[in-house]
């Protein structure tokens, strides 16, 4: 599982190291799906910057 964590504002993609913060897991099939921005964006309650989705994409 990948986790997706802001802290103060700033998103980072997480595997390994425990970040504190605001974080929403994702599974490995759902990183392929077409609906995982709106996903994401709702659990954040925010819009999330495009260069988080290419570091998702490369997992």
């Amino acid at each position: 599982m990948t986790r997706v964590v802001r802290v103060n504002g700033a998103f980072f993609v997480q595997t390994k190291q425990h970040l504190n913060g605001r974080g929403a897991y994702v599974c490995p099939a759902c990183l392929r799906s077409p609906s995982l921005q709106k996903s994401l964006c709702r659990s954040f309650k925010t819009q999330l910057p495009p260069e988080l989705f290419q570091q998702l994409s490369e997992k």
